[in-house]
């Protein structure tokens, strides 16, 4: 992991140092901040519960284009909606009864992540597995809040949501250059040349199942940021039957998970060391740090999920209520959520690693 780390930080320093402003990638960083500032100001205005999910869904819904925004945000509004829905339909059955919940977690988790690498829809299974998770695990602090938080996310999104697809149909190029995507195997033959997928799609549901009973267990918070944290660590595609491979992949994106976030989150204490009191200068601040990110995303080097990630958090400890931060729990609890969803993912690979005599078969 130490390697994968290090490369990235290289990397990180190269995309920094080449930094444009006047460039067409700069262009799409100005729409991505846009979008975000739009989308927190709506949420503002609409108190809605977690404004920053509004602007979170607003960052990873800007696309470089205006049909493939509309594309992804389609997906994300539908995948949010059919699964907080689902979730809250099943919530009343799984009510202290944590077996049933974590069975109910495992099966939602290996469908979404099974969905990601098979259907021609990926990212709408993705997310509605975890927001399907989101609302299950918030019953375990408040058996009553189902409804409250299916509700809230879905709002929360689709504000988000909206905001980008709204920047990016009066901003972003209406020509989609993009290289045709690849076909999706489809859900056929699970058992058999999909079989690897199959596998990879119960692991993370297993690493997802046992997020209540290890938190349970430690009393640890964030609930539902360890269960997000293992299904967006393990919805890695899976090309191959070859495991090793695989794992590396894993523990690459981990790694840039655990590392955008330190980013991220180090970045949002140093702006809280200002203590903002008006509105606009802490948008501006908001904004910068959202900018930097897209400019990480987008980035030809193989670590755009580390922008994605720093700025997930720089959003979450920068967005907390109403107006301008007061505390960095929210930032400190998110570290701790994805800490310990990585370090379960790490647990469920180890003890489903191929035996020796398996790989030496091979």
């Amino acid at each position: 992991m130490s390697g994968a780390a290090a490369r990235a930080i290289s990397a990180l320093r190269q995309e920094l140092l080449e930094i444009d402003l006047a460039g067409s990638r700069s262009h799409h960083c100005n729409r991505v901040a846009l979008a975000v500032t739009l989308a927190v100001a709506v949420a503002l205005v609409l108190r809605v519960d977690a404004p920053w999910w509004a602007a979170i869904s607003a960052f990873v819904s800007t696309q470089v284009t205006a049909p493939a925004s509309l594309r992804r945000g389609a997906l994300r509004i539908i995948g949010t909606a059919i699964s907080a829905a689902a979730g809250l339909l099943l919530s009343p059955w799984l009510i202290e009864d944590q077996v049933a919940l974590s069975l109910a977690l495992f099966v939602a988790s290996s469908i979404g992540v099974l969905g990601l690498q098979v259907s021609l829809h990926g990212y709408a299974w993705l997310l509605g597995a975890v927001t399907c998770d989101m609302v299950l695990l918030a019953t375990l602090d408040d058996p009553t809040s189902a409804l409250s938080v299916a509700c809230n996310r879905t709002a929360e999104v689709t504000i988000g949501t909206l905001a980008a697809i709204l920047v990016s149909h009066l901003l972003s190029p209406r020509e989609d250059h993009a290289p045709p995507r690849p076909q999706a195997p489809g859900w056929s033959d699970l058992l058999g040349a999909q079989w690897a997928s199959t596998q990879h799609a119960m692991r993370a549901g297993l690493g997802v199942m046992l997020v209540p009973l290890a938190w349970s267990w430690l009393q640890l918070p964030s609930f539902s940021q360890a269960a997000i944290t293992v299904a967006a660590v393990m919805a890695v595609p899976v090309l191959s039957d070859d495991d090793a491979a695989n794992r590396e992949s894993i523990t690459a994106r981990g790694t840039h998970r655990i590392l955008g976030c330190l980013i991220g989150g180090l970045a949002g204490l140093a702006v809280l060391v200002v203590s903002f009191e008006n509105f606009l200068p802490w948008l501006a601040a908001l904004a910068i740090g959202v900018w930097i990110g897209a400019h990480v995303q987008a980035s030809a080097r193989d670590i755009g999920y580390v922008g994605t990630q720093g700025a997930v958090v720089f959003i979450m400890t920068m967005v907390q209520g109403s107006g301008p931060p007061s505390s960095i729990i929210p930032g400190i609890e998110r570290l701790a959520g994805i800490t310990g969803g990585l370090l379960i993912v790490q647990i469920v690979a180890i003890l489903l690693a191929p035996s020796a005599a398996r790989v030496a078969a091979r």
